[in-house]
């Protein structure tokens, strides 16, 4: 016999077998045939995607989601869990910059472990100062201090050390509540450096997911028709889709549930994740999304190389850089042309050997009350980079109207981070964080309720089946095989 011009299993054309056998190797052929036409196929391979990929996230999905909408309270949160460490007594006649600065050098003082290398000035009143730290190096052996926590706090107008803690540490004390629901958002129970990673990626595995899970809402290619009559119009047949049929069966019910949710808040879903994977991944995005419009984050990727060895004693001083960048910020908003606000924050990278200043602008992202966004975010306040070796200026960089890829990209984190829109936005956000919980859950139950009411196996054609009996192949099935 000469070679099949079909894709058939080459064991059907082997000689000397049985009827029974035959049938069996013919019935396997059609089913083969019937995937090589290609008809369902892609459509079965993304369905199956989409329901294994979202087994494995919807527990993942379960706790993002569920942190993220009680997180969009977080200031209101730690004023009212924190308040000890958050809430000060405002005093007459304010603070200034150099007072900021004097209480981080008593900080380090209070401990030499401690290497202060972030502050974040107050923007109300009754705010403390919030600085964070990592451990000091020894100039001699080069060795970091052993030291347990993160964050510290501070009264900027009495230099009060009001408390410390680590970041996301484990606890039921509600003053730790929100910072231990914020860690777990981003970083679940890993340790930091590879919690972002493993959650930058989940989230693009997410933006994939959802992506399958859009393709498998739109309707089949109608089949053609003998009778001539036209097919229903493409919209009314997905229409469907963004329905919930409450007359159906339960099953049916829940599966409208899962599809028309997921349809209805589709872009919110894809923006989340993909935000998501910005804020975890702001590297690679950076270089990325370089390659197709002008784009900068000096935090992520700095504008000076890294250091041979870490600049642990700067020419440049604190001081010294908090005015450098006062006066590169009056000149840049003349050249620019925006307007200066409140100094958010002053940063300096030992690694880099770089003092990065920021403040709000009439470029910032403001909230739902016009006013800026307080936060020291690359997406909610403008920063300057300083030289700490010889207080070059190095760069600016505005959260929007300078350069393309920063304007959206900020608007899109500041939405994911509800740095605006105020109440209502926050109100949303956890609402959606909810919504995401009950997709995934209705996810999970729609696969074991199709799992319970799959039928058994049917034996193959010349196996006995449980009865003793030969199970021979059904016309019917061959037929609509064919």
């Amino acid at each position: 016999m000469d070679a099949p011009c079909h894709a058939y299993p080459a064991d059907l054309f082997v000689s000397g077998r049985t009827p029974t056998a035959f049938a069996g190797a013919l019935f396997r052929a059609t089913r083969w045939r019937q995937v090589l036409n290609g008809r369902t196929t892609f459509k079965t391979v993304i369905a199956k995607a989409h329901r294994y990929v979202g087994l494995c996230l919807a527990p993942l999905l379960v706790i993002i989601a569920g942190t993220g909408s009680v997180i969009a309270f977080y200031d209101d949160l730690e004023r009212s869990l924190n308040t000890g460490m958050r809430v000060v007594e405002p005093q007459d006649g304010g603070w200034t910059i150099r007072d900021a600065l004097r209480i981080r050098e008593e900080l380090e003082q209070q401990d030499p472990r401690a290497h202060v290398f972030s502050l974040q000035f107050p923007q109300q009143p009754d705010e403390s100062l919030f600085s964070r730290v990592m451990p000091a190096v020894d100039p001699v052996t080069g060795q970091p201090a052993d030291i347990d926590y993160d964050e510290v706090f501070a009264n900027p107008y009495t230099g009060e050390r009001l408390g410390q803690r680590i970041i996301g540490a484990a606890t039921l004390r509600p003053e730790g509540i929100p910072s231990f629901l914020y860690y777990l958002h981003y970083a679940l129970v890993f340790p930091l450096g590879i919690g972002i990673v493993i959650f930058g990626i989940l989230a693009l595995v997410w933006a994939a997911e959802s992506i399958f899970g859009f393709y498998l809402t739109l309707p089949a290619r109608p089949k053609p028709n003998k009778s001539g009559k036209k097919p229903r119009p493409f919209l009314k047949r997905w229409s469907t889709s963004w329905k919930i049929a409450p007359s159906a069966p339960a099953n049916r019910r829940l599966l409208d549930l899962h599809r028309s949710t997921g349809l209805w808040l589709w872009p919110l879903l894809l923006m989340f994740a993909l935000t998501g994977y910005v804020l975890n991944q702001g590297g690679p995005y950076a270089r990325f999304i370089g390659n197709f419009t002008d784009y900068a984050h000096f935090q992520e990727e700095p504008p000076v190389p890294p250091l041979a060895e870490l600049l642990l004693d700067p020419p440049v001083d604190w001081y010294w850089a908090a005015d450098l960048g006062q006066r590169y910020f009056a000149e840049q908003a003349r050249i620019e042309g925006f307007e200066l606000g409140k100094p958010a924050a002053i940063e300096y990278r030992r690694d880099l050997g770089v003092y990065f200043f920021s403040m709000h602008t009439s470029r910032d992202l403001l909230d739902a009350q016009g006013n800026p966004t307080e936060s020291n975010s690359p997406a909610t306040a403008a920063t300057i980079a300083i030289d700490a070796r010889d207080g070059r200026f190095l760069g600016l960089q505005l959260p929007r109207g300078q350069r393309a890829g920063n304007t959206v990209t900020s608007w899109l984190i500041a939405l994911h981070v509800t740095a605006i829109g105020g109440r209502a936005w926050q109100v949303a956000v956890s609402l959606f964080g909810m919504t995401v919980v009950l997709i995934s859950v209705t996810g999970v139950l729609l696969w074991w309720r199709r799992r319970q009411t799959r039928p058994a196996p049917r034996p193959a054609p010349g196996q006995r089946d449980k009865t003793g009996f030969a199970n021979k192949p059904s016309t019917s099935v061959q037929g609509k095989a064919g």
